[in-house]
């Protein structure tokens, strides 16, 4: 009974101790600015959304493992930008938007589109899924873009853009 008595001591010590340690740590890594490290463009179709649960009858999607943001949240089809951070978005602020700007040809101008990010988010995901889905865009016919993740009082957080929107 000792043996597992100090056991269990030393481990709360240990705990106390390591949380004490660690405390300034994770307050500085959370206030280190994001930054977008990657960003890829993709066309996604409604069946790459799709659960097994919901062909078991459940109606509402489930995102597991992913981060969704769409400008219509009606819609699953579209053009997704995959925009990757450098550490997990649990650790970015809540009520955040994606700001998207994109070009497809001169006489449309630039395009501009808002993406609200949820609020539940999991931990190990790094990446959000930015769809354009209210208007049909061809990958092709794309010349420029630009990605800006925003805040609620709209100030940027961070950003990235394409070689061609120098």
């Amino acid at each position: 009974m000792s043996i597992v008595r100090t056991f269990v001591l030393s481990m709360c010590l240990f705990l106390a101790v390591t949380d004490i340690h660690c405390d300034p740590i994770m307050r500085n890594v959370k206030k280190r600015n994001a930054v977008i490290q990657r960003v890829s463009i993709c066309q996604l179709g409604d069946d790459s959304f799709k659960t097994i649960g919901e062909y078991f009858g459940h109606k509402k999607e489930h995102p597991y493992f992913r981060c969704i943001a769409r400008d219509n949240e009606n819609i699953r089809a579209g053009t997704y930008f995959v925009v990757g951070f450098n550490k997990s978005i649990t650790l970015l602020p809540v009520e955040i938007f994606v700001r998207l700007y994109i070009i497809t040809s001169p006489r449309d101008g630039v395009l501009s589109f808002k993406c609200k990010v949820p609020d539940s988010r999991h931990a190990f995901v790094s990446e959000i899924y930015c769809g354009i889905t209210s208007v049909p865009i061809d990958i092709k016919t794309l010349r420029a873009w630009k990605v800006e993740l925003v805040d609620k009082n709209d100030q940027v957080i961070c950003s990235q853009q394409s070689y061609m929107w120098q």
